[in-house]
């Protein structure tokens, strides 16, 4: 299994990172430098890469080496993945060696035995130091400058990887933490294979939503939550390019959504950690999450609420002006998310999430006892039923409540479809369907409440800001179309609330 921290940093950063006194404090043996140049291949519509699978042929000092990865995960930097090598005696892969591994029947299939070509290349120079810390932990650094290739297109590699060899992964990110001080760097969640198949369009990026996460009912809660925790941090961190890069709103709803998702898992150590071990990783999930809610407040303005009231009223110079208004303050937020994104504070809030849970044994945080000393199964089940206890107590009587009760009910409601969510694999897959599909209609509707209260406020500081505000005529659209889209949300909310009753609860 390789195991390796990937940090991204300008070629002059670069420089001066192989040179920092933290790394030349932990300098042990001979480096070396070397010229690695590798092919990639792959089928005409990316077999391997669907598979989760790249095949590379690298020439390393006139010998080549088949190296083929697979399965593994990302999150806050560090990569976990199932590595395979062998020497070749020429520059073409074989893949007749794969016989005997668990991907033997991939590379045999139809749709790829015969049909592999190069996809794309990556050349750079890299510069490896070993590393060792007083506990014994043995690591790797790797200096990469170079490029990847596909077709007329490149990009640059600017890069240090630190692969852990034996050890404690803790003091990859204690080391990381010390340059980040100093340096401006950005963590990587991206493998070069992933940036060369994007290079090559043999895959897109798109928005990434949250994947299934795997569990036994007989693991220990402790390894449950830390596995969550890391898949949370994956989901937020594959939208960090679509939203740094693209247009498409949904990449930055999907990195919230995986914050909030990665704040409602931290939640569920409260009782068991230490407050001094997770407070100060709260206080900057909260300032994240601060930073980029006016960036998303915008964009609902923007894309769905004010865009119907156009059509409507397409000739209103009252609603043309907010209109013109609410995208230049909708850009300048998007712009100030971004620099939110790119900070080293972000930096610094990945870097301190992945050292929590670098160790399998998040138990390692506790005490050994509570609810996170025991099975998962139990611990799963007593949350859920809380939650859903706690918002059906919050729930009664919605559609005349007041805001702050209903927003309480929203907040229950997202609580509770996260835990079943997290927890889905070890209940009935259509029985949890049912109520997540349910808890989903209820936090829609909730949802959509609080934007359109949400929308008012934002309408009137566009107006605001306008030259010449608009008439009342104007006032008089806004107001009178956000009350009778409330309104008609009220009306479906108790439909939903009936459902969401009516479902059998999965965990019982």
């Amino acid at each position: 299994m390789e195991i390796e921290l990937k940090l991204l940093l300008s070629p002059e950063d670069l420089h001066r990172a192989g040179r920092h006194a933290a790394i030349a404090a932990l300098r042990v043996g001979r480096g070396r430098v070397d010229r690695l140049v590798s092919d990639y291949y792959d089928t005409a519509d990316a077999a391997l890469a669907a598979a989760g699978v790249a095949l590379r042929v690298r020439e390393v000092r006139g010998r080549w080496v088949q190296t083929v990865k697979a399965g593994g995960a990302s999150a806050a930097g560090m990569h976990v993945r199932e590595e395979l090598e062998w020497q070749l005696p020429g520059a073409a892969p074989d893949p007749g060696l794969l016989a005997g591994t668990s991907l033997e029947k991939l590379f045999a299939s139809t749709r790829v035995a015969g049909r592999l070509v190069p996809v794309f290349r990556t050349e750079f120079k890299r510069t490896v130091r070993p590393l060792a810390w007083p506990d014994g932990t043995r690591a790797e650094l790797a200096l990469d400058r170079g490029s990847v290739y596909a077709g007329d297109r490149s990009e640059p590699i600017s890069e240090l990887e630190l692969e852990l060899r034996t050890g404690d992964a803790t003091r990859l990110f204690e080391l990381a933490q010390t340059l980040s001080s100093d340096l401006p760097l950005r963590v990587g969640h991206e493998s070069k294979a992933e940036r060369g198949y994007a290079l090559a369009r043999l895959t897109r990026r798109v928005p990434r939503k949250q994947e299934r996460i795997d569990l036994d009912p007989a693991m220990p809660a402790a390894a449950a939550i830390r596995r969550i925790a890391l898949a949370c941090i994956a989901h937020l961190q594959a939208n960090e390019t679509g939203f740094l890069t693209g247009r498409d709103p949904e990449y930055l709803h999907q990195l919230r959504i995986g914050l909030r998702r990665l704040r409602s898992c931290v939640s569920l150590m409260r009782k068991d950690v230490p407050p001094e071990r997770i407070a100060a990783l709260v206080d900057e999930l909260r300032w994240l999450g601060r930073g980029l809610n006016p960036a998303r407040d915008w964009d609902v303005l923007m894309t769905e609420t004010l865009p119907p009231l156009l059509r409507a009223f397409p000739q209103d110079p009252g609603l043309a002006a907010l209109h013109a208004r609410g995208t230049r303050l909708r850009r300048a937020s998007v712009t100030a998310a971004r620099d939110i994104v790119r900070s080293s504070r972000y930096t610094g809030l990945l870097l301190a999430a992945g050292r929590m849970l670098a160790r399998e044994d998040l138990a390692a945080l506790t005490a050994g006892t509570g609810e996170l000393a025991g099975s998962v199964g139990n611990f799963a089940t007593r949350l859920i039923g809380r939650r859903d206890r706690k918002l059906r107590k919050r729930g009664a009587a919605l559609r005349d409540a007041t805001p702050e009760t209903r927003h309480a009910a929203r907040i229950a409601a997202k609580r509770l479809r996260y835990a079943a969510e997290f927890f889905a694999s070890l209940y009935s897959p259509k029985r949890v369907r049912r109520q997540i599909a349910a808890l989903k209609d209820i936090q829609d509707t909730l949802g959509r409440l609080n934007d359109l209260a949400t929308a008012e406020r934002l309408l009137a500081d566009a107006a605001g800001g306008a030259r010449h505000k608009p008439d009342p005529r104007t006032n008089g659209i806004v107001v009178g179309w956000c009350a009778a889209t409330a309104n008609h949300a009220l009306t479906r909310l108790a439909g939903d609330w009936k459902k969401f009753k009516s479902a059998r609860k999965f965990w019982e």
